[in-house]
Order: structure tokens, then sequence, then C-alpha cells
């Protein structure tokens, strides 16, 4: 796409150039018509990848690198909404908690791992608290998918 983009602004250049040096005669306008001649084909050249039912390609060996900090932006944004989604969730249980949602900062964006921390007791009876943990635990690994550590 880079080549494609180069060649398109060197020949408007170059048409540029011709343009203001072109005698004015047959000959000028002779040139000036070569030259809209190479724009045109110069700016169909995508085309024909299209008829061939092809997807335009880039240039051979060009490999194309991941932003690494855009999706690690993206990775924490999104945890953060799902921080949210979760505590309010929680909250409509009843439950005070401190929620950290970690996603892994690839083009799928996985969770992993969940951290709920549990301000007020689910259950006022201490055994039956940390049992309603490990439920909760067990739920949020069941539904997320990935290591959930709830305390």
């Amino acid at each position: 796409m880079r080549a494609y983009i180069l060649a398109v602004a060197g020949i408007v250049l170059i048409a540029a150039l011709i343009t203001l040096i072109a005698p004015s005669g047959k000959m000028g306008k002779f040139l000036q018509g070569a030259v809209k001649l190479a724009i045109l084909a110069v700016m169909i050249v995508p085309f024909g990848a299209l008829l061939k039912n092809q997807p335009p390609s880039v240039t051979a060996g060009t490999d194309i690198a991941a932003d690494e900090g855009y999706l690690a932006y993206c990775a924490r944004e999104k945890g953060h909404a799902d921080a949210v989604d979760l505590l309010l969730a929680l909250e409509k249980e009843g439950i005070s908690a401190e929620v950290k949602v970690e996603r892994n900062a690839d083009a799928t964006f996985s969770y992993q791992k969940i951290t709920v921390h549990v301000l007020s007791p689910v259950l006022s009876a201490a055994d039956e608290h940390i049992y309603m943990l490990d439920q909760i635990e067990a739920a949020l690994e069941a539904h997320y998918g990935c290591e959930a550590e709830v305390s």
C-alpha cells in the first residue's frame, strides 16, 4: 500500500512539473495527454486485483507488526469496563467489593485473571462466609473461563 501511495504521489508531482515545463504547442498537448494516461494507469492498478477476486496485497516480504502499546491500552480499558460491570453485579447481590479484571493484550483480549476483594462479609458466620467466597470464585471461573481469586 505504501508503494502504491508513493507511486501516485510521484506521478502527480511529475505531471505538475511536465505541465509547467511543457511548451504550449502540439508537443505540450501530447505530453500532457501522456501524463494524464500515466496517472490513470497508476490509479486503476488496485482494481485489477479486485477483478480477479483477490484482496489487494501488501508488498511481498513485508510483515505487519501489531501495535503492542495500543493492544495493551485496549486490554486495560476492556478490563476496567468488565470490572465495573462485575462490581455492579456484585453490588446488586448486596456484596461490597473491589474488583480487578486483567485481559490478555493480544487480538482476542481473552480473560487472564479476575481478582475480587470482598469488603463486606457475605454471611455473618465465618465458615459460611469462606464457603460463599469459594462459590463466588467457582462461579467467576466458570463464567469467564480464567483464574479467579476471591478474598
